[in-house]
C-alpha cells in the first residue's frame, strides 16, 4: 500500500526564500501554486538576511550612489551589471511589496515630508519582517 498522497499543482517552487514567496505570490492569482522547501520557511536565509533594502525613493538620492556604494562594498565582487540592475528595480520592488500589504517604518523628513525608512524593519532581522507566518493549511 503506498502511503505518499497524491499531490498536483501548476507551478512548483522550490525554494522558500524571498524570491520563491514572491513568485509564489505573483503566480498564485493565476495558478495553483505549491511551495517546496527544504525546511520551515522561518529557518531560511531569508528569515536571517540582515540590513535594509537600497531603494531610491527620495530626490536627494540616486541609483548610481546605491551603485557606487555596493561596489565599493564589495570589495571588487560584484558585478556592475547586476547591480545596476538590481538598484534600478528596487523602488518598483518595494512598491510590490507594499501593494502586498508589508508595512515599511516611515520617518518624516526635515521638510516636513514623510517617508520610507528601510533600513529599520524587523530590527537587525530585515528578513524576519518578509517572512510572514504561513497558516499550516498552507504549509
Amino acid at each position: 500500500m503506498n502511503t505518499t498522497p497524491d499531490f498536483s499543482c501548476d507551478v512548483l517552487i522550490i525554494g522558500s526564500g524571498a524570491a520563491g514567496l514572491s513568485l509564489a505570490l505573483r503566480l498564485a492569482e493565476h495558478s495553483s501554486v505549491t511551495v517546496l522547501s527544504k525546511g520551515p520557511i522561518s529557518e531560511g536565509s531569508t528569515f536571517y538576511a540582515q540590513g535594509g533594502i537600497a531603494a531610491v525613493f527620495d530626490e536627494t538620492d540616486s541609483i548610481e550612489s546605491h551603485v557606487e556604494d555596493t561596489l565599493i562594498a564589495g570589495a571588487g565582487l560584484c558585478d556592475r551589471h547586476a547591480v545596476t540592475f538590481v538598484a534600478s528595480n528596487a523602488r518598483s520592488c518595494v512598491q510590490w511589496l507594499i501593494d502586498q500589504g508589508v508595512l515599511f517604518d516611515t520617518q518624516v523628513q526635515a521638510n516636513g515630508e514623510e517617508s520610507y525608512h528601510l533600513t529599520r524593519e524587523g530590527g537587525t532581522a530585515i528578513g524576519a519582517f518578509f517572512t510572514p507566518p504561513t497558516p499550516p493549511a498552507k504549509r
